[in-house]
């Protein structure tokens, strides 16, 4: 990916996201990913996605 070259004062949060704005969805995906594995790889076993969730309310009455 080629970057444009800074015609004005941007912040980094505005590069990033013209960056990503201009990204193709499954290279969002794979990046997503990464991420995820890299969150997971830090911190272990401390996310527990879709774990430890309290248990939905049922509702009785019906």
């Amino acid at each position: 990916m080629r970057l444009k070259q800074k015609t004005s004062e941007e912040i980094a949060q505005e590069i990033q996201d013209n960056i990503f704005r201009s990204m193709p969805a499954d290279k969002k995906v794979d990046v997503g990913s990464q991420l995820w594995r890299l969150a997971k790889e830090l911190v272990g076993n401390k996310i527990n996605y879709g774990t430890n969730r309290p248990e939905a309310s049922v509702d009785k009455s019906r």
